[in-house]
């Protein structure tokens, strides 16, 4: 069978050639590109994962863990635990529309103070409620209900400081303003007494 003058033509041949090589340098380079991209993918995956675990180990570096096998007592099981610090005594009180912010969440049972601050623009109080009820659920009506009601400062005006200083047994207690609208629009607190 003869050949076709476009088969045997060399100038053909040499510019079919010639598409090749371009399409097989084009493919080439966008090779590269996928793979500098991946490359760059991959240390950013590992840059964030190393600042993770240091962030992670940061945080734990500080705490004391211990591991022990199951079954029979260790002898770091048969020491007393740490203590917590000190619970405080003194618990300064920020009173703003509409939030009641202890510094503390929690106090020593016993004699506490209460050091409560009207950081608000409008007249606040603050009472200290002995509860088993959450502080968020003690609505009755339009105002919660104050049964348990331990003590509490009356109204102090925007800026006005007050101490309240109570024997306060351990338990739940509940610290709110109870003016008119104030506990329903959210100015309460659990607080806990150990």
């Amino acid at each position: 069978m003869p050949a076709t003058e476009t088969e045997s033509d060399p100038l053909v041949t040499e510019l079919s050639l010639a598409r090749m090589e371009s399409e097989i340098l084009k493919q080439s380079k966008s090779i590269r590109k996928t793979q500098q991209a991946f490359v760059m993918f991959a240390v950013g995956a590992l840059v964030l994962g190393l600042l993770s675990l240091i962030a992670v180990s940061t945080k734990l570096g500080t705490k004391d863990i211990h591991v022990t096998a199951a079954g029979a007592p260790s002898e770091a099981a048969a020491k007393p635990a740490v203590t917590p610090a000190a619970l405080p005594h003194k618990v300064n009180v920020s009173l703003k529309e509409f939030s009641v912010n202890p510094n503390a969440s929690q106090a020593a049972s016993g004699k506490v103070t209460f050091k409560v601050h009207n950081a608000g623009t409008v007249t606040h109080e603050f009472v200290v409620i002995k509860t088993n009820k959450k502080a968020a659920d003690l609505l009755k009506g339009a105002r919660a209900d104050e049964t348990g009601n331990v003590g509490e400062t009356g109204d102090l005006n925007a800026g006005a400081n007050k101490s309240l200083t109570l024997n306060l047994p351990p338990g739940h207690y509940a610290l709110i303003c109870n003016l008119p609208g104030h506990y329903s629009a959210g100015q309460h607190v659990d607080f806990t007494v150990k």
